[in-house]
């Protein structure tokens, strides 16, 4: 057996197959792969096979999308060795709500270049004469969807790998695993020790097996997943041809044809998890029992809709093991806290989005990133709150809800295992009629229902019983003041000798010089892409305060811990979980304030954009005069243990001023005015500092710093640029994100965010658009209408920032 390689992929499935495929792809031929049984032995020998499209993701759409082209070319390479049925799949819709999700995934389709149809009953029959449309409003129709036999694929990118030099060992089980001083990875496996520089765990429902070894856990779980296989059908025998794939969302089941029969596939509400304690050693290619009972009632319906099925025998049922993680995505990317370690795993539809998945990993070991900026798929997404009982709780959730409709907001605010990271101003804000979400497990208020109202959100894609009450937030933060918990902000303190000079070297603005001083930064990619972004405040002589994105505190922290000095000259010092924020924003903002405070407050005494460290209402508290809302206010930073009498004060001192709360609802609509870009939405790999108009926070002369030569190269080559749109819509908003822009009927941009500025009462979306016309008619697709939309140059309120510099 082969005992050194750059890179060993653990597990034999489809995704782990599929990664060793396209490194070999990708040059890398110095790759291995080790299986405990034989290739496929896990889910992916059951799988059913399913090939949609459909996604709510654009970027898990493109996923998606990627392996059903790169299957298909497979196939026909191989000569129809590989079984690839191309049959078209119609989707049910029996709301108005599940018509607006259908039309917002039609419209990213457009801009992925799928063809995907909205159509009536009368078009659903058409396509599916077996199909009873009572109750029906209609449906989407995917032609090039379809399904595919999971083991030929899989083996068909085994055989290629293994001709580009690759190494496949089966019957292998890796027994230990130990990074050595220098970074690579000593596996001891059945059949010898192998020397791996990087390896990817790529095990399946074995993942956590292999994670142990390491000495971490994953956030995924395995579920049982049930589907029956009918006997013969004799509508299906006199066919020449496939009849589509059908899937029900609203009663949660597909059925497509098998052979001459039928798969009915049902996700039930009470999902079963399974081997929750461990997958038992000896288990292979062995199912699970039958529990048709947890199914009956989504059988009996689809057989009310489809008759046929009903008059079909079952010929076998297929009860296995598939993954789950807490959000329904998988886990692509690198492990927090290691170097050289990538994981591949945690598919609920491992078929569909094995091919891409083993694209982008591939990329991510090669290049540094993926071409996408696949974020919602990184393992870095979930944090130390995601442990075992979070996640068969969260799994188990999200297999009941696995044909939930895509709202914005729906995820966050599902009742499962909130709270895990609460701070203390939340019981104020609780006790105020707060409508929370769970974002990277931190619970906060997204709006606050008004009095007598009940606190809960009624989902929707357009503007919901939020809407009002936002619209007051906003009102309260541009009249008088209002109070914003965001102690969720990444922080880091970072001191040491060579503190300035490493920050030099990571970040594309100037590094403050003066004590007190705040500039923005966005690191970048090799590709110039942006990174992540960041505020730093001088505290001190090298001694500096950073806040990033909540929700990239394992992302950033790994970034920074990775490029730290080797001679120990920078300190770094995640203070995340010590320190509460809560901003003070309005009009009204520096009288409240200087009610609390004896530190002058006035423009002279305390300029724009700089922080002092002053005392309010007895508390420490390091305050920062900027905000992402655009009015006066300040940023205070304080130690956690003091936020509820720092609330108090504030409320306090406020309420002869008319003080009130915020939620990020509000906040969202107030940065949209302002033209700010979120990272996460707004910002990210995909584009540069040019095309965000970021332009201003890029300090190239005399500088050096990663990823400028990336970004000066590719100058001339953006395509796009970030601007704010006036949207002329009534009813409904972009706030779902990546809603395609139209010039003369052709695709020009793409929205990364969007929503209802309620100051200047004006829908609002901030989209990536071709240069060539950023000034012609554009126009913004929502829900299937197209609304005519004008760039806004510079921001839609307050553009001389009169307001926060007052």
């Amino acid at each position: 057996m082969k005992n050194t390689t750059e890179v060993l992929i653990i597990g034999g499935g489809i995704a782990g197959v599929s990664t060793l495929y396209h490194l070999t792809q990708m040059g890398w031929t110095d790759v291995m792969l080790t299986e405990k049984l034989e290739l496929t032995a896990g889910s992916t020998w059951h799988a059913a096979g399913n090939l949609p499209h459909f996604s709510n993701s654009y970027n898990i759409m493109k996923l998606q999308q990627y392996s059903i082209s790169l299957y298909a070319k497979l196939q026909q390479e191989n000569e129809g060795g590989v079984s690839h049925h191309q049959t078209g799949a119609v989707r049910l819709a029996h709301t108005q709500d599940r018509m607006d999700e259908f039309e917002r995934v039609v419209a990213m389709g457009e801009m992925a270049g799928l063809r995907l149809e909205m159509v009536d009953t009368d078009r659903l029959k058409e396509l599916y004469p077996h199909l009873n449309t009572e109750g029906l409003l209609g449906g989407m129709w995917d032609p090039d969807d379809g399904h595919i036999d999971p083991t030929t694929i899989t083996n068909a990118m085994a055989s290629r790998a293994r001709a580009a030099g690759a190494t496949i060992i089966r019957q292998n089980p890796v027994e230990s695993i130990e990074q050595q001083p220098n970074g690579r990875w000593k596996v001891t496996t059945a059949k010898g020790v192998i020397d791996a520089g990087i390896i990817v765990n790529a095990a399946g429902f074995r993942a956590n097996e292999v994670a142990k070894m390491v000495g971490h856990q994953l956030p995924m779980c395995s579920m049982e997943h049930q589907f029956v296989v009918t006997d013969n059908v004799p509508e299906l025998e006199k066919l020449d041809h496939m009849i589509p794939m059908l899937r029900d969302p609203d009663v949660s089941y597909y059925l497509r044809q098998e052979g001459k029969g039928l798969i009915l596939g049902p996700y039930e509400p009470g999902g079963i998890p399974w081997a929750t304690d461990g997958v038992p050693a000896a288990f292979g290619q062995e199912l699970l029992a039958p529990d048709l009972d947890r199914i009956e009632e989504i059988m009996c319906t689809a057989m009310e809709q489809i008759e046929m099925i009903g008059t079909a025998g079952i010929k076998t049922v297929v009860n296995g093991p598939i993954t789950y993680t807490p959000d329904g995505h998988p886990l692509i990317g690198p492990v927090h806290g290691y170097d050289n370690y990538f994981v591949c795993t945690g598919f609920n539809f491992g078929i569909v989005q094995g091919g891409g998945a083993g694209h982008f990993m591939a990329q991510w070991i090669v290049d540094g990133h993926p071409e996408l900026d696949l974020f919602e798929l990184d393992p870095r997404r979930f944090g130390d709150y995601a442990n075992h009982e979070y996640t068969v709780a969260k799994a188990t959730e999200v297999y009941a809800n696995e044909y939930q409709l895509g709202y914005a907001n729906e995820y966050a605010m599902r009742p499962a295992m909130r709270d895990q990271k609460t701070v203390p101003a939340l019981l104020r804000q609780q006790q105020k009629n707060a409508v929370c979400g769970a974002y990277f497990g931190w619970e906060r208020a997204s709006w606050f229902a008004p009095e007598g109202q009940p606190a809960k959100e009624v989902h929707s894609f357009r503007r919901g019983n939020w809407f009002e009450a936002v619209a007051e937030e906003c009102r309260l933060v541009q009249e008088k003041a209002g109070v914003i918990d965001l102690s969720p902000f990444t922080k880091f303190e970072i001191s040491g000798d060579g503190a300035y000079n490493w920050l030099e070297s990571i970040s594309p603005n100037q590094t403050p010089q003066d004590v007190g001083a705040i500039t923005l930064s966005h690191p970048l990619s090799r590709n110039g892409g942006i990174a992540w972004e960041y505020s730093i405040t001088k505290l001190a002589d090298q001694h500096y305060y950073i806040m990033a994105p909540a929700a990239a505190e394992l992302l950033v922290e790994d970034w920074l811990r990775q490029r730290l000095p080797a001679d120990n000259s920078v300190q770094l010092n995640n203070i995340t979980r010590d320190y509460g924020t809560l901003v003070l924003a309005g009009p009204e903002a520096r009288r409240i304030l200087s009610k609390l405070t004896d530190t002058p407050l006035d423009n002279d005494s305390f300029p724009w954009f700089t922080g002092q460290q002053i005392e309010v209402a007895g508390v420490p508290v390091r305050a920062l005069r900027m905000n992402f809302v655009g009015e006066l206010g300040w940023e205070l930073h304080h130690p956690i243990e003091h936020q509820l009498a720092l609330y108090d004060a504030l409320m306090e001192a406020g309420a002869a001023h008319g003080i009130g709360d915020f939620g990020l609802r509000a906040m969202d609509s107030l940065r949209l005015e302002k033209g700010y870009p979120m990272w996460g939405h707004d910002l990210n790999l995909e584009f540069n500092s040019r095309e965000a108009n970021l332009s201003y926070f890029v300090k190239t002369e005399g500088r050096e710093f990663e990823g400028k030569a990336a970004l000066q190269e590719s100058r001339g080559d953006d395509e796009h640029r970030l601007v704010l749109l006036s949207v002329d819509s009534t009813d409904v908003d972009a706030s779902t994100g990546m809603e395609p822009v139209y010039c003369n009927g052709e695709i020009v941009g793409q929205v990364s965010s969007g929503g209802y500025g309620h100051r200047i009462q004006q829908s609002l979306a901030l989209a990536y658009v071709r240069r060539s016309v950023l000034d012609a008619e554009l126009s913004v697709k929502v829900l299937g209408n197209t609304y005519p939309a004008r760039r806004i140059k510079g921001c839609a309120y307050d553009p001389s920032n009169a307001r926060l510099k007052a």
